[in-house]
Order: C-alpha cells, then structure tokens, then sequence
C-alpha cells in the first residue's frame, strides 16, 4: 500500500464549498490508478446541533431523537474534503454508492461534543471497477458511539474487458410484503435533503448535469432513501447497537412514485424502497430481529 495521506482541519469545513475541487480536479484515467494511498480526514469538537437534528428529521420523516442515519451528514464534508484532495485519484462525480452499514453504539444526544475521523481505504479491484470503502467513526470522550461503512465503486470504462458471467442479484421483495407506504418523490425532495446533508452532488440536483455523467436524469439521493425508508411508521423495532445493512440496487430517478415495503427473512427484518410502476427494488436495508446472543 502506498503511503497514508492526512488531512486535519480545526472544524468542520463548509460542504458546498469543497464542490469545485470535487467537480473540476483533473484525476487520471482509472486503469492507469496503481496502487492508491489511504486517506484520513478528521477533526474535533463538533458539537450536535439540535437544529440541523430537527431539520433532517423533518426532511426524511423522523420523530423525535437523533436518526441512526444523521451522523452521516455531520461527516459528509469530510468526505468531500477526501475526494477534493488532488491526490486522491478517482474521479468523484463517477463514484456509486453500493452498500452502506451502519452500527449506532450508543445514544446520542443535541449538545454533545464530537470527534469525526474519516478514512478511504480497502481498495479492491473487482469485476465491475475499483471498490474501496469510506468508513467513519465517531467518539464522545474517547468512547466510539456511532460507525459506518460507505461501500463506493468506479467503474472500468466500457472499453475494458468484461467477465462473461453476472453476480447474483441481491433478494427482492417478496410478493407477500406488507407495503408501509407509497409516495412520491420529486425535485424538490432532492434539493430539500441536500440542504440538510450538505451533498449538493449536481447529479441529484439537475437533469442536464445528470445526463452528462450517463445518466437518464437526476436521481435522489441514495442516503435519502435509506433515511425515508427507516422512518417510515410503524418504527422498526432495531436491537440496540445492532447493524443495520444496506444494499444500493438501482437509482430512483427523479420524479418518481415509490413503495416502502417490508418482511423478515433468514432472522432479519427488511425493507426495500421499491418503483410502483416496474416493482423493482431501488435499495433494502436489513437488521437482526432478536438482539444477538452476548
């Protein structure tokens, strides 16, 4: 592995404004990237804003208490503060987000002072792309409360080869899922979580922008989905500082209708954020039913 890269910052920088380095940094072509280095971003004191709590939690349907999914967004603009780092050599805007796990170790409470590292690391190269993993793990005195594994893939060009066989799809949702939900998702649901997550990824603001990276238009964001769909009532019912898993199948393009459903399978309990027209799964996250045996 080639050497570690660190970047500390005194507090916690401004998302929107790491955009254009994100955006415009020249990377190299993904099949001359060797052997990439490790990046660590981290910094201290951040305090937990009962604001920016209530305004998530409106955005993507929470009651009261800090989500599970919130922390993501106080270490979003390290991340970005990674993938603005002109050694880093993968080009951001061409990055998807395929699985994520979180694991919430203890409560977390508006006031509390907070410590966020942040690293990119695990590089894998795999039939579809480079993978590598964005983990992060915040503590409070010292103690780790809250971690998460952000699972990103850069794809091979077109040009390059390509197995001959598929791996398997994930599970879909049964026929016999019970459906929580239908509703629909817009533009201005895009715009109004990237105020509250400060991910102003233009794919999810702007079709022109989101055609130009590939895609038949903008899409929302996969956090988003993730959020909406675990606070959907009823409240699932998540053992303490159990994981909660999730996969990213396919990208909900903007405007759509959308289902939230769910059932157990194999001990875990699941939901899917799911398309009404086509019945397929966008994303579906799962958890333990019973908390594990100590």
């Amino acid at each position: 592995m080639a050497n570690s890269v660190h970047l500390r910052v005194r507090k916690l920088p401004s998302g929107l404004g790491s955009y254009p380095r994100v955006l415009f940094t020249t990377r190299p072509p993904i099949l001359e990237v060797g052997d990439p280095p490790e990046f660590h971003a981290e910094v201290s004191g951040v305090v937990l804003s009962a604001d920016a709590v209530r305004r998530y939690a409106d955005v993507c349907g929470f009651g009261d208490g800090v989500p599970s999914t919130f922390p993501h967004v106080l270490a979003m603009p390290l991340h970005l503060q990674i993938f603005a780092c002109s050694d880093f050599p993968l080009r951001p805007m061409g990055l998807i987000h395929v699985s994520n796990v979180i694991e919430k170790l203890a409560d977390l409470r508006p006031g509390m002072r907070l410590d966020i590292r942040v690293s990119a690391c695990n590089y894998q190269r795999t039939d579809p792309g480079l993978a590598f993993d964005m983990a992060t793990e915040i503590t409070s005195d010292a103690r780790p409360v809250w971690r998460e594994t952000c699972g990103f893939l850069s794809r091979w060009p077109e040009s390059a080869e390509r197995p001959a066989s598929r791996p398997p799809r994930p599970p879909k949702a049964p026929k016999d899922a019970t459906v929580l939900a239908e509703f629909e998702v817009t533009r201005r649901t895009a715009r109004d979580y990237a105020w509250v997550s400060k991910d102003f990824n233009p794919i999810h603001l702007s079709h022109r922008v989101a055609r130009y990276f590939g895609l038949r238009g903008a899409i929302s964001h996969g956090m988003w989905s993730l959020a909406r769909t675990l606070s959907q009532a009823p409240a699932p019912i998540i053992p303490d500082c159990a994981r909660i898993d999730t996969q990213f199948l396919t990208p909900v393009q903007l405007p759509a209708r959308v289902a939230i459903k769910e059932w157990s399978a194999e001990g875990q309990r699941r939901r899917a954020l799911c398309d009404i027209r086509t019945g397929r799964v966008h994303m579906f996250a799962y958890w333990p039913e019973e908390p594990a045996a100590v």
